[in-house]
């Protein structure tokens, strides 16, 4: 009996905590934790042209569509190959209805290139245009004759950046 009479003591005192601590509910956590900012709702707003016409609202937003690069000529790229951390010239010859060009840099390091007036002026590592390794990118174009390409450190392999000319991009 002592066992029995030991379980139903236990079993006692386990009910009496649940209904103890059963009923007790915890408290509701505050809708923002102290210190965070507060997020507000901005209300829609209308945006005018120089003018004073309306060029974008919620409704109507502003965009910009961008054609695609087509490439012009024969489709070829030109592939300047053997650059490295001496400038090197090269003649071009621009398509006459090409409007940009894409330039890709397939080296391990950035290159800049320059228009230059003739195959004995030279891109310097602060002047031309720096393209980032194994990167492209899509740009207006002049009039060039000549260009330069020089690395801005020792490629450790085959450096053989390509431009592309086109219309769009």
């Amino acid at each position: 009996m002592e066992g029995s009479a030991m379980m139903r003591r236990v079993a006692l005192s386990i009910l009496a905590l649940a209904v103890l601590f059963g009923g007790a509910s915890a408290e509701a956590p505050p809708p923002i934790a102290p210190g965070v900012p507060v997020s507000v709702t901005l209300q829609p707003v209308a945006i005018y042209d120089k003018d004073g016409k309306l060029a974008g609202s919620p409704e109507a937003p502003t965009s910009t569509i961008q054609t695609p690069f087509v490439r012009s000529g024969t489709g070829d790229p030109i592939i300047f190959s053997g650059i490295t951390t001496t400038a090197k010239q090269f003649a071009i010859a621009k398509p006459a209805d090409a409007t940009s060009y894409r330039f890709v840099n397939p080296c391990n390091v950035d290159v800049r290139i320059r228009k230059v007036s003739s195959l004995s002026e030279s891109v310097t590592l602060t002047t031309g245009t720096r393209f980032l390794a194994r990167s492209s990118e899509t740009l207006g174009t002049s009039q060039p004759t000549f260009v330069s390409i020089i690395a801005t450190a020792a490629p450790t392999g085959e450096c053989a950046p390509e431009l592309q000319y086109g219309r769009g991009g």
